[in-house]
């Protein structure tokens, strides 16, 4: 698992969070690393970050709730690359959408908030992998959906972001299924319990401080990853595995 040398890896939501912990692990490995988030200062300090201390690394904008977003990025992928062997789609909200932070009844939550939620969380999800998969149909490839307990899919206080994530799992499941014949394996990952990120609401990181509940950190997936990325786990799909216990 130790070098990656020629492995391609695309991740979404990379500027921040695991998603740029995770891209700084692989890019240690020697893999080639293209970060993707929605255009701006956040995405273009994580690439700079990045590039001072890793050459083969790139920046690509990429909105995982607009679809043109998704398509100009596969283009700008193809000019660049001949394929693609890794897809970790990370891109997720939840406490964090607007809307979500006044601790609302599920009843009181706007609609354009769970629309916001689920579009990213889930259609998201489906969007780049279906944009993304014809550079990986020739030769094989991985695809990752970064997700979340099971626990935090039916827990009171979770909707619609657990049912989001859940829907997703569903989603990656039949993906594994369905691209089994083409030698791509998909994947779930999940950190394992409450993570410092940037998705949790106000005071949420407060609380678990304050009730001395334990806070992973964001490097949580960082060995899991490595081990998706490498020939070692070429076959395994359709499993769920936790960051904190890998």
């Amino acid at each position: 698992m130790d070098d990656l040398t020629e492995k391609i890896i695309l991740i979404t939501g990379a500027s921040s969070g695991m998603g740029y912990e995770m891209a700084k692990e692989l890019l240690a490995h020697n893999a080639t690393v293209i970060i993707a988030s929605r255009q701006g200062l956040k995405l273009d300090n994580a690439y700079e970050e990045l590039a001072s201390s890793y050459r083969d690394v790139y920046a690509v904008p990429f909105d995982v709730r607009d679809e043109n977003s998704i398509v100009d990025a596969s283009k700008w992928f193809d000019e660049n690359f001949d394929h693609l062997d890794m897809l970790i789609n990370n891109a997720g909200i939840g406490d964090n959408a607007p809307g979500m932070d006044n601790n609302n009844a599920f009843f009181e939550i706007p609609t354009d908030t769970v629309k916001a939620i689920v579009e990213t969380n889930f259609i998201g999800f489906f969007m780049a992998v279906s944009k993304f998969i014809p550079f990986m149909l020739n030769a094989g490839g991985s695809i990752v959906y970064v997700s979340t307990s099971d626990e935090t899919m039916t827990r009171e206080g979770q909707l619609p972001y657990g049912p989001s994530k859940a829907g997703s799992e569903a989603m990656a499941k039949i993906m594994s299924k369905e691209l089994k014949d083409y030698s791509i394996d998909v994947n779930i990952l999940c950190p394992g319990g409450f993570t410092d990120t940037g998705m949790a609401g106000e005071g949420v990181k407060e609380f678990f401080q304050k009730n001395n509940m334990p806070i992973l950190k964001p490097t949580v997936m960082n060995k899991a990853i490595l081990f998706l990325a490498s020939d070692e786990s070429n076959g395994t799909t359709g499993e769920k595995i936790i960051g904190k216990d890998f």
